[in-house]
């Protein structure tokens, strides 16, 4: 049957197909390379995009809410202690809470004479304004989040690729280091650190990077131990490149990925550890102020006072929330099992 069907065909069924030399090295689809392939994945998660949102609107404000009013993160004002919030239109609405009424139905603005005068996050016990100073500890608490997380980037991927890459006696000393820091608990370590130094920016940061590059170190070093016995590798040694090229021009740029997504899962782990130091009073030191030493200001007032709080633990919240969306957003984006 099939036979007879060939048969049928005929040579003006046929026509010949009309080839351009020309367009023979022309790529019929779209060039993407890696990092343009992951932002593309990247924009189809809606939870990353959120996180990045959150992120950006959070350090806009942690760098300008501060300069939003008039009112000055250390100035003290005890006859205005303790005002619940109250917004300019919002006021009107009082389901909001932001009216100036307090738990009790006090209008605390009326009481204390302060009935033309705003303060969006309400007042400390202090009568500071809460707006400005959350901001201002928002600020204080990235930038310590951000400077831990390049240090620990700094000395793990260095630590982490030596070790990997040079092997032997080289990764057994640098290994059995790493054994004898995280065999000590990091809570020590930290707060030990601070106490030999004074409380504050610079003494947190080195606190938190004694030992935060231990897991970045880890990563590098099982990514350098697969990929250094790789062909690409083998023949950039072989065309005489120094141990140093090979390391900062192909192992460290394939390990890129993993390393972004480390530091994303670094920052808030950083921001929670300076938080709590805060807390429980090793942290920033008054006037200044960070989110962990504002809520730790206000816990004492919470049933009375919740907006002390309330405020900064919702930013500390969206700041974790937000970076581990974006991080899981990385991790998915960069792993190239998921590419359809």
């Amino acid at each position: 049957m099939q036979q007879e069907k060939l048969h049928d065909l005929t040579d003006d069924m046929f026509q010949p197909a009309n080839i351009d030399d020309s367009e023979n090295e022309l790529i019929a689809g779209e060039s993407t390379g890696f990092w343009k392939d992951a932002w593309r994945r990247l924009k189809k998660n809606p939870g990353a995009i959120i996180g990045l949102v959150i992120i950006f609107v959070i350090t806009f404000l942690a760098i300008f809410g501060p300069y939003m009013n008039e009112h000055d993160y250390r100035t003290q004002e005890l006859t205005r202690a303790k005002l619940p919030a109250k917004v300019p239109v919002l006021e009107n609405f009082d389901f909001l809470g932001v009216n100036g009424v307090d738990i009790r139905g006090v209008d605390q603005y009326e009481a204390k004479g302060y009935e033309d005068e705003y303060f969006w996050f309400g007042t400390d016990e202090f009568g500071r304004d809460q707006w400005t100073r959350v901001w201002q500890g928002t600020r204080i608490s990235l930038f310590i989040a951000a400077a831990a997380a390049f240090i620990d980037f700094v000395i793990g991927v260095a630590y982490g690729g030596i070790s990997a890459y040079y092997g032997g006696r080289v990764d057994n000393v640098l290994q059995r280091i790493i054994e004898v820091l995280v065999g000590i608990p990091n809570l020590i370590l930290i707060i030990l650190a601070i106490l030999i130094f004074e409380p504050g920016i610079f003494s947190i940061i080195v606190a938190l990077s004694l030992t935060g590059w231990v897991g970045m170190s880890r990563i590098v070093r099982g990514q350098v131990l697969k990929l250094k016995t790789q062909e690409f590798v083998l023949a950039s040694r072989t065309l005489g490149a120094t141990s140093g090229r090979v390391i900062g021009k192909h192992l460290i740029p394939n390990v890129l990925g993993q390393i972004i997504i480390t530091t994303m899962f670094t920052i808030p782990g950083a921001i929670f550890f300076e938080a709590f130091l805060s807390f429980i009073g090793l942290g920033i030191r008054p006037p200044e102020a960070s989110l962990g030493s504002i809520i730790n200001n206000g816990f004492s007032s919470l049933q009375i006072y919740p907006h002390l709080v309330l405020w900064p633990s919702i930013i500390i919240s969206l700041i974790m929330i937000a970076f581990n969306l974006v991080g899981d957003g990385l991790r998915d984006a960069f792993d190239p099992k998921l590419r359809k």
